[in-house]
């Protein structure tokens, strides 16, 4: 056993190693403005692109700047200022190779339900049809099979389809759990996934949506409580 224990701690010290290599955080260089929360992130290609967002520790200060970020050499870029104004708790998602931001609040408070497109080819912003339903913050906003979708937001609990080459909206079941406020929403084979978020306080709960029937499912709640 002895002469076994140094090939041992090898297979474990490389299989610790890989895992470290594997699954690690790596620090990356910081953008170079103020630190902020509540921004919009959004990929475009191998690039990505964050804007808006605000501080409010001590006054309310919000942003409508816009940055690329290219990981390939770990670098930052300012872009054209996102065109809506200072802006924060807005949604952002990505057809092709245009980004999609709008909604959110500014720093009197007051909520839109507008939306802007960004060309990253041409770095211009062009304004694009408001969303039907209520002005909102904190909503969510993703892309399915090409074509966006918002919603929630403000304790909203609506759905909209937004089809970028006709710029038009299109209401669709509305989500099936509680109104909320700053819900997380990925979209992973061609179904949309919303939960968490504030409902009036934490939630742990998670609903999928089938564009290609217009229907949610609840799924199996998250293991701890967000929001």
């Amino acid at each position: 056993m002895k002469k076994r224990l140094p090939l041992l701690l090898a297979i474990t010290c490389s299989m610790t190693l890989c895992a470290q290599t594997q699954y690690g955080w790596i620090q990356k260089s910081m953008y170079g403005g103020d630190a902020r929360h509540r921004t919009v992130g959004v990929t475009i290609g191998n690039r990505g692109y964050m804007g808006t967002g605000h501080v409010n520790s001590i006054t309310n200060i919000a942003y409508d700047d816009w940055l690329e970020y290219y990981p390939g050499s770990d670098t930052w870029a300012q872009k054209a200022d996102f065109p809506g104004g200072d802006r924060y708790h807005g949604i952002g998602f990505t057809i092709g190779t245009a980004a999609y931001v709008g909604m959110g609040r500014d720093e009197s408070g007051q909520n839109y339900k507008d939306l802007y497109r960004y060309d990253a080819t041409t770095n211009t912003w062009t304004v694009r049809a408001s969303l039907p339903g209520s002005n909102r913050r904190g909503a969510v906003g993703m892309t399915i099979n090409g074509k966006g979708y918002v919603g929630t937001g403000s304790y909203l609990t609506d759905w909209w389809e937004y089809d970028a080459t006709t710029d038009t909206w299109t209401a669709k079941a509305p989500f099936p759990g509680p109104g909320r406020l700053s819900a997380v929403g990925v979209a992973v084979n061609g179904k949309g996934y919303i939960g968490t978020g504030d409902i009036g306080g934490g939630s742990n709960d998670l609903y999928e949506y089938d564009p290609v029937t217009d229907t949610w499912t609840s799924k199996q709640n998250a293991p701890v409580t967000f929001g």
